[in-house]
C-alpha cells in the first residue's frame, strides 16, 4: 500500500491542472481586457460559464471513474484540458472565449470527482481526510499559483496571454501522458469499478443533501473570492498610482496569501479531524465552523482598500476557510462507501458547483449595480456581498438538513 502516495501525488498533478484551467484568466483577465475591450460583466459570465459546464459534467465523469476506473477517467481529463486550454488561447472574440471556456469545463471536471473515488480505495479511514485534504490544498494552491502568478509573469516578460496559456497547455499535455502511466485505479485486492455505480434512491437520503448544501457554501466563497482577489488587489494597486501591468503583477503575488492559507490550514484540518472524529466531532462540524469564519472574512474585505497588509491577512485566512470542502468529501465516501463516492460526489459537486457558478455570474453584475458612483473598487462590495448570502443561505440549510436527519430515518448507502 505505500504506492498509495504514488497515486497521491499524481492525483494532486492531476488536480493542479484541473484548477488551473478554472482559474486560468483570473491572473491575466486584465490583458484579456485591455485586447478584447471586456467588462467586469464579461469577465463574471467567462468565468461562469466554465463553472455550468463544469457542474452539469460533474456526474457522468463520477459514474464514468466508477465504472471504467479513475485512472482511465483523469487521464482523459488531463489531455483534454490541454487541448481546450490551447483553444481558448486562440479565442479572438468574446463568444469564442467562452465556447473554448464551456469545453474546458467539461474536460476538467471528472478530476476530482475520480480522484474523491481513488483516494478513498486507497487510503484508510483514519488518514482519509488528511489525504483529501493533501490532494486538493496542494493541488488547488499549485494550479491557482499557476493562474494568479506564473501566467502574469510570463506576460511581463514579454510573452502575450495567448503564448502564455498555449504554452501552459502544452505542459498539462505531458502531465496527462504521466498520469496514464502511473495512477492505478485501486490497490490489488480492492474492487476498481462498479458495475452499477450509481443508485437513484441515495437522493432521498437527507445526509446527501445536508452535506452538499455545506459543500455548496465552500464553492460559492471559493467562487466569489478567487477570481476576484487578484483583480481587486490590481485595482487596488492602480488607485495608488502603480502602471496597469505592474500592478495585475503585484496583485498576483499578494493573492500568494490566500495560497500559502489553504496549502498550509487544510491539511491541518484534515489531520485534526482525523483524530476528533474519534471523541465524536464530526467533519461536517469543522465544515461548518469554518464557513461562518468566511462570512466574518468576506464582511471585513473593504478593509483591504485602506491597507493593503490587511487585505493580505485577510486573504490568509479566507485561504483556510474557505477550502474546507475535502472534509465532506471524506463524510461522503464513509457514508455511502469507497466504491460509489465517485458517482455519490458527482451529485453533490453539480449542485455545489451549478451554486458557485451562478454566484459567480451574478458578482460582477452585483457589484456593478450597488456602485452608483461608478468607482472601481466600491464595486467589490457587491461581489463580497454575494459570498455572504451564498454562505449564510447554505450554512443554515444544511443545518436545517441535519436536524431533519436527527428526527427521522433516512435512507443509508453503505458500501
Amino acid at each position: 500500500m505505500a504506492y498509495r502516495w504514488v497515486i497521491l501525488v499524481f492525483g494532486m498533478l492531476a488536480y493542479t491542472t484541473s484548477f488551473f484551467a478554472r482559474s486560468s484568466y483570473n491572473g491575466i483577465a486584465k490583458f484579456i481586457s485591455a485586447d478584447l475591450h471586456l467588462d467586469k460583466s464579461e469577465l463574471g459570465l467567462m468565468g461562469a460559464v466554465f463553472f455550468y459546464a463544469y457542474a452539469l459534467s460533474q456526474l457522468p465523469w463520477g459514474v464514468t471513474s466508477d465504472k471504467f476506473g479513475s485512472r482511465k477517467a483523469v487521464s482523459i481529463c488531463v489531455l483534454a484540458t490541454s487541448l481546450t486550454l490551447w483553444g481558448f488561447s486562440t479565442s479572438g472574440s468574446p463568444e469564442a472565449l467562452n465556447f473554448w471556456r464551456v469545453l474546458n469545463g467539461i474536460a476538467a471536471a471528472g478530476v476530482y470527482v475520480s480522484m474523491s473515488g481513488a483516494i478513498s480505495k486507497w487510503f484508510a479511514p483514519k488518514e482519509r481526510a488528511f489525504s483529501n485534504s493533501l490532494f486538493a490544498a496542494v493541488g488547488g494552491t499549485a494550479g491557482e499559483g499557476t493562474s494568479t502568478v506564473i501566467l502574469p509573469a510570463l506576460v511581463a516578460m514579454s510573452f502575450t496571454w495567448r503564448s502564455s496559456t498555449a504554452l501552459l497547455a502544452a505542459i498539462i499535455a505531458v502531465v496527462g501522458v504521466v498520469c496514464a502511466v502511473f495512477l492505478r485505479s485501486a490497490p490489488q485486492g480492492v474492487q476498481a469499478v462498479e458495475k452499477k455505480p450509481f443508485d437513484w434512491t441515495i437522493v432521498r437520503d437527507l445526509n446527501l443533501w445536508a452535506y452538499t448544501s455545506i459543500y455548496s457554501g465552500s464553492i460559492v466563497a471559493i467562487r466569489t473570492v478567487f477570481p476576484w482577489l487578484a483583480i481587486y488587489a490590481t485595482d487596488i494597486y492602480i488607485s495608488k498610482g502603480m502602471d496597469a501591468k505592474q500592478a495585475a503583477v503585484t496583485g498576483g503575488l499578494l493573492s500568494t496569501a490566500y495560497l500559502l492559507g489553504r496549502l498550509i490550514g487544510v491539511p491541518v484540518a484534515g489531520f485534526v479531524s482525523d483524530r476528533l472524529i474519534s471523541y465524536g466531532i464530526s467533519r461536517k462540524s469543522i465544515a461548518v465552523g469554518f464557513l461562518f469564519l468566511t462570512i466574518v472574512l468576506l464582511w471585513m474585505m473593504p478593509m483591504g482598500i485602506q491597507s493593503t497588509p490587511m487585505l493580505g491577512v485577510l486573504a490568509f485566512l479566507l485561504g483556510v476557510s474557505v477550502n474546507m470542502y475535502p472534509l465532506i468529501t471524506t463524510a461522503m465516501s464513509e457514508q455511502f462507501g469507497a466504491q460509489r463516492t465517485s458517482s455519490a460526489m458527482g451529485v453533490l459537486n453539480t449542485v455545489a458547483q451549478f451554486s458557485g457558478a451562478v454566484a459567480l455570474s451574478i458578482s460582477g453584475y452585483l457589484g456593478i449595480a450597488l456602485s452608483p458612483t461608478g468607482n472601481a473598487l466600491d464595486e467589490y462590495r457587491g461581489i463580497w456581498l454575494v459570498g455572504i448570502g451564498g454562505c449564510l443561505l447554505t450554512v443554515l440549510l444544511g443545518l436545517a438538513l441535519t436536524q431533519l436527519v436527527k428526527s427521522r430515518p433516512s435512507f443509508l448507502v453503505r458500501s
